[in-house]
């Protein structure tokens, strides 16, 4: 049985059909069978095919009477004997590497569906795209989703690369009975890939443009109308509704856009083309369309735009045709604005794995859910200068500044002995920074004066320890909100947090004063409530650190595994500040395991156990780190939030003057019996309930989202 079955369906392709079979010819990968199935070309197509397949036995024909190509491709799925099927169009071509690339990706990963970007060429640049696929493949970066975000990938994400089935790979298993659908003329492959990922399948997209589509005039796809009147969009419209019935107004808004352009398109072609009688039944289809309950969340010019085309097309055409100026300008504009509507005001300066992190998870769940959010470049010296080779942490009273001296010259000799190590954290750092949280060339705001200039209308404070003194030198205006701006209608704290249950008394004042400034507080650890609830003199909430937003699949989209971690086995020991029962249960556990430890450090004081220690660590090196890790053993709050998203066996050993974040989040999961406290001994090879977890970080998950979402559209009504 041939690991791959590649299927082209073509129909009088005599001019493309050799490219598109030399390009599969080509392929790295080799155990596979081509089948070409034949729907009754009346041209040369099929002589080629039978040439070819003298010369390559790999090549199979298969010849059927004209039904289109749904017919064919079922054919094709009925006819194939591979594992895997690959759907390849007879007028386009693929990149040498893509098979192999895909089919490695999709064994890794156990993936159902994998699939990449594509390129529109003409027939005069494909040759050259071929040719330039010879070089090799290089670095090839993947995203992996499954569930829910797979749908999302297919309703939004991705959804021009998921629109077409040319170039994707399909576990033949997953598939099962789903077959194209005959009676739709155009879309058929749209609803194919709708109904198979609504099955639950997990996705790989390999971020290379490796499917080349031939853009010329008899491409089935370039005709603006097709026969059969209202299939043109009626796939469209079939996931509108399934979507709108499943609740999923987001998803379903999205193909009422859709279809409301295609049916425009297509009435306009029936205007040129003089026909009357299916203008007229357009126009009525049109009547019915307003009367979609999905129809009036389209954007007020949508709507409009729609209604001049069916009531006077002459003044339409114009219009229409200046919309792609207005979109650019308006893009142009927002560029320039250089802002969104919300402003998020956190740690993403500081070169902390877990506020890097929880900047992202933030950032990323409010972008998912529509929201224009940007991270504010607010980056005071307070926070920065600490991570130069001089670190800079003032502390107030000459006690403190004694002791700042001390450890500024014990983390110069610390960054002197790992200088390259630490060179390379720096660059890792700001490569997590400037590729996922911010653009490097906003400007940087280093003083709470700055944030006065800013246009956005709602400010999110935190997550992570944006209300902790000891971290940000005292107790901060702008982590508060507490800054001159006219255009400021509302300020929200998600997941704020001063790492415990409450703040030193001498600033209870100071804090009361400056929460007042927050119109909707929540904090992340749950014993944290009634401190602040009696200060802020109001309602307080215990919400998830952002991080939970996210999913496995969508951290795994960021992480990098670093060469100490790639094919290894191994402990992962993260340490925010030595623990010597921590570092004697490690050296136990390696002992009994037989596995090395690796050492990752949140500062330049660990175990001083021996572990093998990288001090080169990013943000998503860590990921990747607890990603290929078989124990995870630490004292970090993030540590054993992403040993839980990652569903790794973990012990969590409690910080001295941090604790209570720590035992907060195992008890929201059910899992205090990970916890090593005083005398108290855990099993690190305890089985674990994660499907019992999962449903527990579901549903915070769904209480959190609510809280920040819903807070976020009481500033709308504010500003309206």
């Amino acid at each position: 049985m041939k690991k791959v079955s590649v299927i082209i369906p073509m129909y009088n392709s005599e001019k493309y059909i050799r490219l598109c079979l030399c390009s599969v010819l080509g392929q790295t990968f080799r155990d596979m069978e081509i089948l070409v199935v034949d729907d009754g070309s009346a041209d040369r197509g099929p002589e080629i095919c039978e040439e070819m397949r003298l010369a390559d036995d790999r090549i199979r024909i298969c010849r059927k009477e004209n039904g289109g190509v749904s017919s064919a491709r079922n054919l094709g799925i009925e006819r194939a004997g591979g594992e895997y099927l690959f759907f390849l169009d007879s007028d386009d071509a693929v990149h040498p590497c893509l098979i192999e690339q895909m089919l490695r990706k999709a064994e890794e990963q156990q993936a159902d569906l994998v699939f990449c970007g594509y390129r529109k060429l003409d027939t005069e640049k494909m040759d050259g795209a071929l040719e330039e696929g010879k070089k090799g493949c290089g670095r090839i970066r993947q995203q992996t989703a499954e569930g829910e975000e797979a749908e999302e990938w297919f309703h939004i994400r991705h959804a021009n690369a998921l629109s077409g089935i040319g170039g994707k790979l399909l576990r033949r298993a997953a598939i099962g009975p789903l077959r194209f659908d005959r009676s739709l003329v155009n879309g058929e492959d749209t609803m194919f890939l709708y109904q198979l990922i609504r099955g639950q399948v997990r996705c790989v997209y390999l971020q290379k443009d490796w499917y080349y589509y031939r853009l010329h005039p008899e491409s089935a796809t370039q005709y603006s109308a097709m026969p059969g009147g209202t299939r043109y969009f009626e796939s469209s419209r079939r996931i509108r509704d399934e979507e709108y019935r499943r609740g999923r107004t987001e998803f379903a808004l999205t193909w009422e856009r859709i279809a409301a352009g295609q049916m425009e398109r297509y009435y306009s072609v029936l205007k040129s083309a003089a026909d009357q009688r299916e203008c007229a039944g357009m126009r009525k289809l049109a009547a019915k369309e307003r009367k979609h309950p999905m129809f009036e969340r389209l954007l007020l010019s949508e709507r409009v735009l729609f209604d001049l085309c069916f009531s006077c097309h002459t003044l339409y055409v114009p219009v229409n045709r200046m919309v792609p100026v207005l979109l650019k300008w308006k893009e142009t504009v927002m560029m320039r604005k250089n802002h969104g509507d919300i402003g998020i005001i956190t740690f993403h300066c500081s070169n902390n794995y877990g506020a890097m992190l929880q900047a992202y998870g933030l950032k990323s769940f409010l972008r998912r859910n529509g929201k224009k959010a940007d991270i504010v470049r607010y980056e005071p010296f307070y926070m920065t200068g600490r991570h130069w080779w001089i670190p800079y942490a003032p502390l107030r009273g000459w006690k403190g500044r004694i002791w700042c001296l001390f450890n500024m010259w014990d983390g110069f000799l610390a960054h002197l002995r790992t200088r390259e190590e630490f060179s390379r954290q720096l660059q890792n750092m700001n490569y997590f920074r400037y590729k996922y949280l911010v653009n490097k060339k906003r400007r940087k705001i280093l003083t709470a004066a700055g944030l006065k200039r800013l246009k956005y209308r709602c400010y999110v404070l935190g997550s992570d320890q944006i209300w902790n003194p000891d971290i940000t030198c005292g107790l901060k205006k702008a982590y508060f909100g507490a800054f001159q701006n006219r255009r400021k209608k509302r300020v929200i704290s998600y997941a704020a947090s001063f790492g415990g249950s409450e703040l030193s008394p001498r600033y209870d004042k100071e804090f009361a004063k400056l929460v007042s400034h927050v119109d909707a507080v929540s904090v992340r650890e749950e014993e944290a409530v009634p401190y602040v609830e009696r200060l802020y003199g109001s309602k307080v909430t215990a919400v998830l650190d952002p991080v939970f937003f996210l999913k496995k699949e969508s951290w795994q989209n960021v992480e990098r595994i670093p060469e100490r971690a790639d094919k290894r086995r191994y402990i992962l020991v993260y340490v925010t500040e030595p623990n010597q029962e921590m570092a004697d249960y490690a050296k136990k556990l390696s002992r009994d395991t037989g596995l090395p430890v690796l050492e990752v450090r949140a500062g330049q004081l660990g175990t001083d156990a021996g572990f093998e220690v990288d001090y080169s660590t990013g943000p998503g090196e860590l990921l990747g780190y607890i990603h290929r890790a078989e124990y995870v053993v630490s004292n970090s709050f993030h540590a054993v939030a992403f040993s839980i998203i990652y569903e790794k066996q973990f012990l969590a050993f409690v910080h001295s003057n941090l604790g209570a974040r720590v035992r907060n989040i195992l008890r929201i999961h059910g899992l205090q019996e990970r916890l090593c406290e005083g005398s108290r001994t855990a099993d690190i090879h305890a089985r674990i309930d994660w499907e019992a977890v999962r449903e527990k970080t579901k549903e915070h998950v769904r209480l959190s989202g609510e809280f920040l979402l819903n807070q976020i559209e009481e500033s709308v009504e504010v500003e309206t």
